[in-house]
């Protein structure tokens, strides 16, 4: 039985963490994406609002990336606990640093208001 509990602990491990990593990449590629979108519409010397919806758009993507980022966060102390539960805590998992501890600061996103 416990055997069978690693198992399914390490495969639950095997796509957690590369999720961890795959949201961070997106964010770091959305904040790429609104630089280049600042960028070029300095480079194209047009209108400040040229653009804005669609860059309005891009930074709300960014918050709820930024948001699903913490919700993983979260599941991986959960899965902590579900691991120390089920009698697993002598193995590790492939975690590159300490596991986030429990109590994991608050952050909330605010949302953007337009300046007329």
């Amino acid at each position: 039985m416990l055997n069978t509990r690693h198992e399914i602990a390490r495969s639950i491990a095997a796509e957690l963490l590369p999720a961890e990593k795959d949201v961070d990449t997106a964010i770091l590629r959305n904040a790429r994406l609104t630089t280049l979108v600042i960028e070029g519409r300095q480079k194209a010397k047009v209108g400040l609002t040229t653009g804005q919806d669609a860059l309005d758009l891009v930074a709300q993507a960014n918050a709820k990336l930024v948001e699903a980022r913490g919700l993983l966060a979260q599941a991986h102390v959960a899965f902590r606990a579900v691991q120390s539960e089920v009698g697993l805590d002598a193995f590790a998992y492939g975690d590159i640093a300490e596991c986030p501890p429990p109590t994991v600061a608050r952050l909330s996103v605010v949302p953007a208001q337009r300046v007329a």
